[in-house]
Formats: C-alpha cells, structure tokens, sequence
C-alpha cells in the first residue's frame, strides 16, 4: 500500500469480504470520525476554545478533546448537549445515505444525485 486510498479501498475490501456485520462496523466508524469532524468545525467557526465549550455544555473539556479526536464513544446525551450548546442539535437519518460519494460516483458512473443535502448538525 502506497497511498491513504489504497489503504482506504483496502479496508473496504475486506469489510465487503467479511460481510454486512462488518460493512456496518466501517460505516459506524466512519460516521463516528464524521461527526467528531464536523463538531470541531462547528465550534472552532464560533470562535469558541474547548474550554469555553465546556463550560456552555457542561461537558469536561476533556471529554470535548476525545469526542473531536474521534476517542470518545460518547453518549447521545454527550453530543446532546455539546451540540446544543452551540445552537445545533442532531437528527436522524436513514443508514447509506451519508453525504460521501457512492462507489459508483467513484468509479465515474453518472449516479443521480439528491435534491437536497441534509446536514447531520442542524441549526437549533
């Protein structure tokens, strides 16, 4: 492996050869690392530390740190109140229809796209 997607479709390989329990294991990681990303961009784009964060949430700064790190396996209740502290809150969506590009969009198939992209953080 010499490069990021190689080992990308690498690991995807694998977890389609393992079968859907571990296609489902990726998909939650990915998910888990996509949700940290986005709420280090939320906070960093207030302007707010993770301190400050923590005190408006009342989540321990350094559990702030691990849930951005992607370590933490936070509780709903966790994301809850960090989001919420920001003015966002969380909603579901149905599985497979994350905002990542389909493996036929990869492979420079034409793939319908939707109407509207949802956001995992909506504004509060």
């Amino acid at each position: 492996m010499r490069t990021l997607k190689d080992l990308t479709d690498f690991v995807e390989e694998e977890a389609a050869a393992e079968g859907p329990a571990a296609q489902a294991e990726l998909q939650a990681q990915r998910d888990r690392f996509r949700i940290a990303r986005e709420l280090a961009q939320l906070r960093r784009a207030q302007g707010l530390t993770q301190a400050q964060l923590s005190v408006k949430s009342g989540v321990p700064q350094s559990e702030i740190s691990k849930l951005e790190s992607g370590k933490a396996n936070a509780t709903g209740m966790t994301l809850f109140r960090v989001a919420h502290a920001m003015g966002h809150s969380f909603r579901l969506e149905p599985v497979g229809r994350s905002p990542r590009r389909s493996v036929a969009a990869k492979k420079g198939r034409t793939v319908r796209k939707r109407a509207t992209r949802s956001r995992e953080l909506e504004p509060a």
